[in-house]
């Protein structure tokens, strides 16, 4: 360790005692504390001086790191509480772990701490490992793409061994990449040594020991039969000719790639094991060996996809993996199962009452979902992408951060609709030579910060075709040698090179950079920008130490950090497998045009999401347009579910109630792929509790929806009320918004609020009495344009429009006016203080709400929905000044937006609503991965 990781370790040591002797960290303490070990340290060893002001900023952002708290649903019918009375003084592993984190790692001590209570809170809900079977338990942990759900399985795996869990099983994802990734974390973090050359801890020399095995104290042995090596998978062979059986006295943690072959041969180990014939069914069980199994990338390849029509019996026949899983999981007395995602709704959709006969129970996470916070240094979705305000659900603006590009200019290069036969008959765009050469500027700013020991990478993710990788890596790999060639030994006359590197300079870096200073949240996270000078000085070292990784199922390129620990600068190119939980250290820019819309392969596809300590003002992520506001609509609906799962955390609801919630929600039809839905043309949804509200709109459908607007104002009659930007009819009846809907032409991607599945709902209700009165609200905006409408002079509502310049259709981020949704609760009313309560109670469980955020002082719209009347619903208009759409066309006729808000209704039946694949692809960009094809 050089001497300024020393200083750190040893100042937080420092700061950590001071805080436990109720000491205030103050930045004179800080100081103090940080010269007196520079000057001590400088004079051991005079040639490796400690530079102090970095050391402070470095610790700053550590001890200004907040961690927010987490929420849960649970169903603890079978359960028997037992953590608080377990002796935790004889723990091993935890500790170990705990330490690695902080001493070598330099996890924030919030971090670390918080990390602690939530996996005791995790391995609290799973069964005592010394309790008699036969028991099961089932959960999922959600926390956003890049966040540390390795980190915080791997220190629930310490615990749960320190417990006495004798079986570990990661299942990591699908592709050898991850897997062997995933192995490498564990081996750092509990085996303490490398798989690759032992695979029995009693056989462990000292050169063999990495991470926690590095750390001082008594040698733990855990044994492994897997892995970080590529070929390092389960093998049957192996397992059966290690002498170690689970049970024993050493526990064993196997790392494996969900794989039907791996799989399988994973059963007829744990079938081939000593087993006791159930006293009930007969079947034979493996007794007392309680297992623990994460499913890493759970929302990917776990998840049943075969729908019934596909089935061979009356029953649900599972997918394969699906099905290996579950057959594991029945073959041991005792077992706990926790899935991890960033992107549950897929898990979600599972049924809870999927059964099979040779399975087992589906993994629907039964007994206990949780939602992970992340610290206040994660840069996530919102972050990127940036949030509208959203006072009615309780949705805070989050200010979207200025690293965003959008590009136009690539689509004769790599047509967004290509095929695997794609050949290249033009160079690289412009864009992507200039990400290329922006990610070099990165990493020479970033040497110049003192990051040159840190890993750089850049992720290139254009096509799903493993044949057009391969060509998109040689046209890289000959520009990067250009540009290698250009900085070693200069340009000439022709200095192109450097008329690129000075416009990036002025026009992207130093504004972005000088923006991103002045937020002051983001302050631990930006450094000083140096002169163009200094950075082009630095490029030819980066240049030199670049790397081309082409990392796909047909090439042998791996992302091999831990062999790198001078930090490795690297491109990498590739499509799937660059997708699903492979981590790129230290990424900076990302080119990404990938066409797909769904949520989870959006997110999952977004490694940009993350920790960028020092360096976030250097990321990049270069995008098309169509991209960026899927990325933004599909975030905005994230956060409204979000909000659905806090407000069921604040009233103790179990996962069956939220499963069945976003199963029959209209925004669970854009979160996952069709093929992870039960019926994959058919889906179940209701509006109960719900807002539907249109933000797409087709320029040919303007005249007739207008005209169907006129229609219905005409017969609302002349005794509205005029409230600020808006009129309101009261009493309408039902008839009068069947009517409308029924005439209402609306975008067929505009799922949310297609007509015949609203008129099927209403009419249902009104069937059942309810819904049987209706509240009318136009928008009337004072002092804008005007259009008549009914005989009314209208103001139109402006909204900008965010479709990239679509000439056909026009789409915006959101249609209501919050105050517009809640006419129907007075201010002050007994239902308003109610419906306050219970949005503070929502508030207070999300995850992301840090120490000093204002509490809420009006209800949401979500609780507002849950008191108001079963008859009553409210029906929002709102004409669109066609001025704000790209189109620009000269036809004054206002768009029409409508939205139905519903009340919760106990009796509402979901109604059958015909999900097209066609449509789906055109309109979503909703592709199949190879591994689903």
């Amino acid at each position: 360790m050089n001497s300024y990781g020393l200083a750190r370790q040893m100042v937080m040591l420092q700061l950590d005692k001071a805080v436990a002797n109720g000491k205030h960290v103050t930045s004179d303490l800080l100081r103090t504390y940080v010269q007196s070990t520079a000057a001590y340290l400088t004079m051991q060893d005079a040639d490796d001086p400690v530079d102090v002001e970095e050391l402070i900023r470095d610790i700053e952002a550590d001890y200004n790191v907040h961690v927010g708290t987490w929420n849960s649903l649970s169903d603890d019918a079978d359960h028997v509480p037992w953590l608080d009375s377990h002796d935790k003084d004889q723990w091993k592993f935890w500790p170990r772990y705990s330490r690695y984190l902080a001493q070598q790692q330099g996890l924030p001590t919030a971090a670390v701490k918080r990390l602690d209570e939530i996996t005791e809170d995790i391995l609290g809900r799973l069964e005592d490992p010394r309790r008699p079977g036969p028991w099961d338990r089932r959960g999922l942990v959600a926390g956003q793409v890049q966040s540390g759900k390795t980190g915080n399985y791997i220190g629930l795996i310490a615990k749960a061994i320190d417990a006495g869990y004798k079986l570990v099983v990661v299942l990591a994802g699908i592709h050898n990449s991850l897997r062997s990734q995933t192995q490498a974390r564990i081996d750092e973090g509990i085996l303490g040594f490398d798989t690759r050359s032992f695979r029995l801890a009693n056989q462990v020399n000292d050169t063999g020991r990495i991470g926690v095995g590095k750390l001082a104290g008594s040698r733990l042995y855990v044994n492994s039969f897997t892995s970080s090596a590529q070929n390092g998978d389960f093998r049957l062979s192996v397992a059966q000719n290690m002498g170690v059986v689970p049970g024993g006295a050493d526990p064993i943690v196997l790392v494996v790639k969900k794989n039907k072959s791996i799989l399988t041969n994973l059963y007829k180990w744990a079938t081939g094991l000593t087993t006791e014939p159930d006293p009930v069914t007969g079947e034979l069980k493996v007794r007392n060996v309680p297992v623990l199994v994460i499913d890493d990338e759970a929302d990917h390849a776990s998840v049943n996809t075969k729908t019934s029509n596909q089935a061979s019996d009356d029953e649900a026949d599972p997918s394969v993996i699906n099905g290996l899983i579950r057959q594991f999981l029945k073959t041991f007395d005792c077992t706990a199962y926790v899935a991890y995602t960033a992107t549950p709704f897929a898990n979600i959709f599972i049924d809870p009452d999927a059964d099979h006969v040779r399975a087992g129970e589906d993994l629907f996470p039964r007994s206990f979902i949780i939602n992970l916070p992340a610290p206040s240094t994660y840069t996530g979705p919102e972050r990127v992408f940036g949030l509208r305000e959203d006072v009615a659900n309780s949705i805070e603006e989050v200010e979207a951060l200025p690293i965003v590009r959008t590009m136009n200019d690539y689509e004769e290069w790599l047509p967004d609709r290509h095929k695997s036969s794609h050949t290249f008959t033009e160079d690289l765009p412009d864009s992507l030579a200039d990400s290329i050469v922006f990610f070099l500027m990165a990493g020479a700013v970033r040497r110049l910060r003192g990051q040159a020991s840190a890993h750089h990478s850049m992720l290139v993710h254009v096509t799903r075709f493993k044949n057009v990788q391969e060509q998109v890596f040689q046209q890289v790999q000959d520009f990067l040698e250009d540009l290698t060639d250009r900085l070693d030994y200069g340009e000439g006359a022709h200095p192109v090179l450097a008329q690129r590197v000075r416009r990036i300079y002025e026009d992207d870096l130093a504004p972005t950079t000088g923006a991103m200073q002045g937020m002051p949240d983001l302050k631990p996270l930006v450094g000083d920008l140096p002169s163009l000078n200094e950075i082009m000085g630095e490029m030819p070292a980066v240049a030199r130490k670049t790397h081309l990784r082409l990392i796909n199922g047909n090439s042998a390129d791996a992302l091999e950090y831990v062999d790198h620990p001078e930090g490795i600068s690297v491109i990498a190119i590739g499509g799937d497998k660059l997708s699903r939980g492979l981590t790129l250290e230290g990424l900076c820019v990302s080119y990404y045009l990938r066409a797909s819309k769904m949520y989870d392969t959006l997110m999952q596809m977004g490694r940009w999401f993350g920790y960028r300590p020092g360096y976030l003002d250097l990321c990049r992520l270069y995008t098309a347009p169509l991209l960026v506001n899927w990325y933004e609509r599909i975030t905005a609906a994230s956060a409204e579910l979000q909000r659905e799962f806090e407000a069921m955390a604040a009233v103790g609801r179990t996962p069956a109630d939220f499963g069945l919630r976003v199963r029959q929600h209209p925004d669970g039809l854009l979160v996952t792929s069709p093929a992870k839905l039960r019926h994959a043309q058919r889906v179940s949804i209701s509006f109960s509790g719900s807002i539907s509200e249109t933000v797409t709109f087709r320029d040919a459908d303007r005249k007739n929806n207008s005209q169907a607007l006129e229609r219905l104002v005409r017969h609302l009659g002349p005794n509205e009320e005029r409230l600020t930007g808006a009129r309101v009819w009261r009493g309408i009846a039902p008839s009068l918004i069947l009517n409308f809907l029924n005439s209402y032409q609306a975008d067929r991607a505009a799922f949310k609020a297609q007509p015949k599945a609203l008129v099927d709902y209403i009419s249902q209700r009104v069937a059942d009495d309810e819904l049987t009165e209706w509240t009318v609200v136009l928008a009337d905006i004072a002092g804008k344009k005007t259009y008549p409408i009914g005989g009314l002079e209208i103001g139109l509502t402006n909204r900008s429009d965010s479709s990239s310049q679509d000439p056909k259709r026009y789409t915006i981020r959101r249609l209501v006016s919050p105050s517009h949704e809640m006419v129907e609760l007075p201010k002050d009313s007994p239902d308003w203080e109610v419906a306050l309560r219970n949005t503070i109670k929502s508030w207070e469980q999300n995850p992301r709400r840090k120490d000093g955020d204002t509490k809420p002082t009006q209800p949401s719209a979500l609780w507002e929905r849950r008191l108001r009347s079963a008859q009553m619903g409210v029906f929002l208009l709102y004409p669109l000044d066609p001025g704000e759409w790209a189109g620009n066309s000269p036809d004054a006729t206002p768009f029409v937006g409508f939205a139905a808000s519903f009340p919760g209704s106990p009796r509402a039946e979901p109604i059958e609503y015909q999900v097209n694949l066609v449509t789906l692809r055109q309109e979503f960009g909703w592709e199949m991965t190879d591994d689903e094809e």
